[in-house]
């Protein structure tokens, strides 16, 4: 038979060779599996601590729904100062600001995806601008999909980044209250007529001021008038508490914007309330809306300083701000009225239905399809 010179080396079969690739393949790939396990679960367990959290606060007695503002960094509980402005601790997706308020985990689960898992290729406007100045986060080169809430936010996103922008409404839609159907009844039997009230907050580089104790009064008569049986002041985490609230006031707040379990707060608070009374236009008064609580604006005298930005997001936030005057003159509102005005609820979706989108909800397959960039 014929044999291979001495010089020459053996043959390789191969099923030796494919044997012998995938075991160094296994071997290269062992490090970041680990890895890669042990970020998902430590995402699993900074879930379920916050999700703990949340059920501690709701279920309080008596009610006192006020998430600590805390953050989970490492596996360890530390105050949301030690963060960067518009960090959030999260690793569950590529974009860092998909995780504020919780809005991956929402549309996750509505969609029926793990909460943690594969990275997905979608943004997201994890709120809403009404100014065609004002924007979220540019579309990076991975994105497929750009998730907004109304239309018309969908068409600006379409036309000025020529990204498959998809508005799914009302991000609302897709939470759950944190309380069971028999505590939700008994807790609101305890509440009875209920008024949240949600003042204007700070955000970042952006130190709004206003008077607490006008506020106050101007809630206290309201209550007055129209048998209020109780109030839920919603605080925000950035935010100190106001001295001189009366003492029978419930305090709220949904935590940091990291706790994934945000929104959920947010529609459980939605749910007990009878009405809901604010400074501004934003994300919550559409929030509201879109579950139907019937909207009182206050007017009080705001003072926005942005001196602390840059020129760019200083021209944005104020043209931002410039907006949602129009916009409340439009809704019918008079800045010099002393009184609580009362948005008249069909006009108002009308007019504010583009920015979020009122009746849409997507279901679990197409959202699913959505996130995952197949639509």
């Amino acid at each position: 038979p014929y044999r291979l010179p001495s010089r020459h080396a053996p043959m390789i079969s191969v099923g030796s060779l494919k044997a012998q690739v995938g075991s160094g393949i296994r071997e290269a790939l062992i490090p970041v599996g680990r890895w890669l396990s042990r970020e998902q679960r430590r995402e699993l367990e900074s879930l379920a601590a916050y999700g703990g959290l949340v059920h501690q606060a709701f279920h309080s007695e008596p009610f006192r729904p006020w998430v600590c503002p805390d953050v989970v960094l490492e596996g360890r509980w530390e105050p949301w100062t030690s963060l960067q402005p518009t960090e959030s601790p999260s690793r569950r997706e590529r974009d860092n600001a998909v995780h504020h308020y919780g809005h991956d985990v929402v549309l996750k689960r509505a969609a029926g995806l793990p909460l943690v898992g594969r990275p997905l290729p979608f943004m997201l406007e994890h709120g809403v601008n009404f100014s065609e100045a004002a924007s979220y986060e540019d579309p990076l080169p991975w994105v497929r999909t750009y998730l907004c809430m109304g239309p018309g936010r969908a068409e600006r996103l379409r036309r000025r980044f020529g990204v498959n922008a998809v508005a799914v409404g009302p991000y609302i839609h897709y939470a759950r209250s944190v309380l069971s159907p028999p505590w939700h009844e008994r807790l609101k039997q305890q509440l009875g007529n209920t008024l949240l009230v949600i003042p204007t907050h700070s955000v970042h580089n952006v130190d709004r001021r206003w008077s607490a104790a006008d506020l106050v009064r101007l809630v206290l008569d309201y209550c007055q008038r129209n048998q209020v049986d109780s109030v839920i002041w919603q605080g925000f985490w950035k935010d100190p508490v106001p001295e001189g609230l009366p003492s029978g006031w419930i305090l709220a707040c949904n935590g940091h914007a990291s706790n994934p379990w945000f929104l959920d707060c947010q529609k459980t608070l939605l749910k007990l309330t009878d009405r809901v009374l604010t400074t501004s236009l934003g994300s919550h008064v559409g929030y509201a809306m879109a579950m139907r609580r019937p909207i009182l604006i206050v007017p009080l005298h705001i003072q926005q300083d942005v001196s602390a930005a840059s020129g760019l997001w200083q021209h944005r936030y104020e043209s931002e701000w410039q907006e949602r005057a129009v916009l409340m003159r439009q809704l019918g509102l008079n800045p010099k009225c002393l009184w609580p005005q009362l948005f008249n609820e069909e006009e108002a979706r009308c007019i504010l239905d583009p920015f979020f989108g009122f009746d849409r909800t997507m279901q679990a397959g197409a959202l699913a399809a959505c996130l995952n960039g197949q639509q």
